[in-house]
């Protein structure tokens, strides 16, 4: 099954981050028109069996699917998160699918170094706190280590000095500079369409390092930092299928960057959003790039409307064609004379 690629709203990334402060036990996520929607937050209590009956009682329904991100022990100072799918069978066609293929995006947009573990249940019996350890037990056990895994869990270890430097809210203080809000300011009103962002890990700051006023689409991967990760803040010109301008967010990261550098950009991700969020700023899509010789692509597919399943049904539904008006076969060949 092809995986889901729905994005996080920025509520769900703001919630989220709070949460690595170790006062949330659990947040519900719900899919609201192919958004990752936040749906709940559970409140840590001393005693996590009673959290986890809390969760099952209050905040899951035995008819409505939803995604639930529980944390096991939240007194380290680096909080790990165990994703369960809870899809009843009684869900329908279309949310089974969607919960099914879309577990790898949301952790990917969060952080796949948060997750710890997974599991997937069809009824609320299914909702326990050994089904959350035993997840967590089960990939903590896996072996051999892929190289992709390997780098997951070095980057996992590495988070823990950026917790421990984090605040209250669980946001990286990285601090925003009045240029960053005056250029997010001027995008929002149509002076710039492209901003582009760096943290400065010297003095803890977010500092811009590019404005351009108009950057065409196929111009992005010759503007687009190559080497190293950023944020940008980008407007493509409107095209001829689009009825108004979308605005994104690029979380530009290489897969080349230093392991480092790729965990502390993508949890000082919700930083920016939140600040975007203050002045007004709306994305309509958050946009992962990897290969920035490929962004050009990549924000078109995004972009893009999906039609495949219209078409199919355009075809399936359409009028027989009336006899005598097919398709053209060509001129008819003579008829031979008979002898």
């Amino acid at each position: 099954m092809a995986k889901a690629v729905l994005n996080v709203n920025e509520a769900l990334a703001r919630a989220f981050a709070s949460a690595q402060s170790g006062k949330v036990r659990f947040v519900k996520v719900v899919i609201v028109d192919e958004d990752l929607t936040l749906a709940g937050v559970g409140d840590a209590s001393s005693d996590v069996r009673g959290d986890c009956d809390a969760l099952r009682s209050t905040h899951l329904t035995a008819e409505d699917a939803a995604f639930v991100l529980f944390c096991l022990d939240v007194h380290v100072p680096a909080l790990r998160w165990v994703l369960l799918a809870f899809v009843p069978e009684s869900a329908s066609v279309r949310d089974k699918m969607l919960y099914s293929s879309s577990r790898e995006s949301l952790k990917k947009q969060l952080g796949m170094n948060y997750f710890v573990g997974e599991f997937h249940a069809t009824e609320l019996s299914d909702v326990t706190l050994e089904g959350f350890q035993h997840a967590k037990q089960r990939q903590t056990v896996d072996a051999p280590l892929s190289e992709t895994e390997r780098l997951l869990k070095e980057t996992a270890l590495l988070e823990r000095d950026t917790n421990i430097r984090s605040t209250a809210m669980g946001v990286i203080p990285f601090g925003i500079s009045q240029n960053v809000r005056d250029k997010l300011t001027l995008l929002k009103d149509g002076k710039f369409d492209w901003i582009a962002m760096k943290l400065n890990t010297e003095d803890e700051s977010v500092e811009v390092v590019k404005s351009v006023e108009s950057v065409d689409l196929i111009d992005v991967q010759s503007v687009i930092d190559q080497k190293n990760p950023s944020f940008v803040a980008y407007r493509p010109p409107p095209t001829a299928s689009a009825s108004s301008p979308s605005l994104l967010f690029l979380y530009v990261c290489p897969e080349d960057a230093p392991v480092r550098l790729k965990m502390v950009y993508s949890t000082a991700k919700a930083t920016i959003l939140a600040t975007t969020t203050e002045l007004g700023l709306t994305f309509d899509k958050t946009i992962e790039i990897n290969n920035p010789l490929t962004a050009t692509e990549d924000i078109r597919a995004e972009l893009a409307p999906v039609k495949v399943e219209e078409d199919v049904k355009a075809r399936e539904f359409a009028r027989p064609v009336a006899p005598g008006r097919g398709r053209g076969r060509g001129p008819r060949r003579p008829t031979p004379p008979s002898s």
